[in-house]
């Protein structure tokens, strides 16, 4: 993968607060394998599409582990 910025980096890691901001106040606390893919992201080691793939795939393995299967898009 190409590397990015370290603009292009402070961008994408502010973003990440805000989700992890906005997520908290509604009092969701994310597991540390999502905070591991969304630092993958932020440093440029994942693309947009990549990391868009591994949450699917994470999802897809939460709700299989509680024993709730989901349709696939």
């Amino acid at each position: 993968m190409a590397q990015i910025s370290e603009e292009e980096k402070r961008r994408r890691r502010e973003g990440n607060e805000s989700v992890f901001g906005t997520h908290a106040m509604e009092g969701l606390e994310p597991d540390e394998a999502t905070r591991a893919i969304f630092h993958r992201y932020a440093e440029g080691d994942l693309t947009m599409e990549q990391f868009s793939e591994a949450m699917d795939q994470h999802v897809h393995q939460l709700l299989a582990a509680q024993g709730k299967m989901v349709g696939v898009a």
